[in-house]
């Protein structure tokens, strides 16, 4: 039984790696492909030879979901095709209504996509599993949320799934990990604030590996596949202090690379960030949002002040790490003004990195309901609307778009050379050309890379390469 997984992105998915690890340990072969790495996805699919085709899918790929599951519907009719992740979790009936869709993995699917797996190998009904959604008689079928995965220390990501069958990645110096699942807050922007409410009853929801177990994982990678440095992706990495120092601790001894990490302001203490810096830590990364406090409290449900942003970035520079943050442009309501406001804030904080997106609300959400009611985006609003960059440009109908555009596009170089940032913003108000403020964009990106990572000017430009499409 041979399952091959699908995805558009070029970067390693931990679900899928995840679930590549507890299907080999039931003795299961699997495989990868991504669209971003072939020039032909049936084709690449064909030579697999896999018995299930399981996609993994993010809500901007609802078309691109659509269009090749129909295409293989049509090619190799005969493998069945499931679909998983976040997209799934969240909009099940618009997933599982594809024509070219069989399945649907409705949660974590440690256990019940193992015994999808199972049922198919066996040709048994599959009708009763928790959290498999199925087609009968060519009508959706519903179930219910699988359960949650309870202990994550139960099985290894899978790296050699991607590594094998695109070399390329596993030669980037920079390797990503997740030591938790699950985040406790609700912010409007976020799609774990719908999720936590679909998993309500399911189980604990915020859930940790071990720092024995996570450091195992770390170093069963980076002794077949070296890295420079490594990112500690978790939606929140520093929240629990007594997980930190024994981390720490272990981590320091058995692996000892630099790390970036996640953290949020009006949690984290002195005692954090001692143990990060401590155990190789070099920067730490959180969420500013917005610089309008009434906007990052209200519209974005994020009760964090400026007040607290300030203390927080000054222990971390304190205990000697370097800042990165999160920033959205082109919110609802946003004026010129506000957009500056962000900038100014992250210059004032001593910000180091300064990551940017542009908002993309996601459909049936309350956030989008807002911006609908708002008249910023049309009431029949859907996936089909949705761009395939966070990068490029803004879904809403906005006063002054193209100048708030054009602000997140030279941002980070403002904060990375302030004495630049008069002619900058000068420039993105009265300057109407997306050309040259990409051009801009890219260079703040190519210069924040290089050194929030610690990459050389070669492994930068190869980074950013095999990444381009997402961009």
């Amino acid at each position: 039984m041979k399952v091959c997984f699908v995805q558009k992105q070029i970067f390693p998915y931990f679900g899928v790696m995840a679930l590549s690890g507890c299907l080999k340990k039931e003795g299961y072969e699997t495989d990868i492909v991504i669209d971003a790495c072939e020039k032909d996805m049936v084709s690449a699919l064909k030579k697999a030879k896999a018995d299930l085709i399981a996609f993994s899918v993010l809500s901007n790929e609802h078309g691109w979901l659509r269009q090749l599951s129909s295409e293989l519907k049509n090619q190799i009719p005969a493998v069945p095709v499931a679909v998983g992740g976040v997209h799934s979790i969240l909009y099940p009936e618009e997933v599982l209504a594809l024509p070219g869709v069989d399945y649907l993995c409705r949660g974590e699917g440690e256990s019940s996509f193992v015994d999808l797996v199972r049922c198919v190998a066996l040709k048994r009904p599959t009708g009763n599993l928790p959290g498999i959604c199925l087609k009968e008689d060519g009508r959706p079928l519903m179930r219910g949320v699988a359960p949650l995965t309870p202990e994550l220390d139960s099985f290894f990501e899978d790296r050699s799934l991607y590594y094998e069958r695109y070399p390329k990645l596993g030669k980037l110096a920079l390797k990503v990990f997740i030591s938790s699942r699950g985040c406790p807050f609700d912010c409007s922007f976020c799609a774990n604030s719908s999720i936590m409410r679909i998993f309500e009853g399911k189980g604990k929801y915020v859930r940790r590996k071990s720092p024995r177990h996570f450091v195992e994982e770390i170093k069963n990678v980076i002794t077949d596949y070296p890295a420079a440095s490594l990112f500690f992706a978790d939606d929140l990495f520093a929240m629990d202090a007594n997980w930190l120092e024994e981390f720490g601790s272990l981590y320091k001894k058995e692996v000892n690379l630099p790390y970036i990490c996640t953290a949020r302001v009006d949690l984290l203490k002195e005692e954090h960030a001692r143990f990060l810096a401590a155990s190789g830590c070099h920067t730490v990364s959180f969420g500013v949002e917005t610089g309008n406090e009434l906007l990052r409290r209200g519209l974005l449900n994020k009760a964090i002040s400026n007040k607290r942003i300030f203390e927080g970035a000054s222990i971390i520079k304190k205990a000697g790490m370097k800042v990165q943050t999160s920033n959205m442009f082109c919110l609802p309501d946003e004026s010129v003004e506000d957009a500056v406001a962000t900038v100014d804030l992250n210059i004032a904080i001593g910000t180091d990195y300064m990551f940017t997106t542009v908002l993309l609300p996601f459909p049936k959400t309350t956030l989008a309901g807002y911006c609908i009611d708002k008249g910023l985006l049309k009431k029949e609003y859907s996936f089909e609307d949705m761009p395939n960059s966070f990068i490029q440009d803004s879904v809403l109908s906005l006063k002054n778009k193209e100048v708030l555009l054009n602000i997140h596009k030279v941002a980070h170089l403002c904060v990375r050379f302030p004495r630049m940032k008069p002619f900058l913003i000068q420039i993105s108000r009265k300057i109407k050309c997306r050309q040259l403020f990409l051009f801009l964009w890219l260079c703040g990106t190519f210069i924040r890379f290089q050194e929030e990572r610690k990459l050389t000017l070669w492994r930068t430009t190869r980074y950013l390469w095999e990444y381009r499409r997402g961009l």
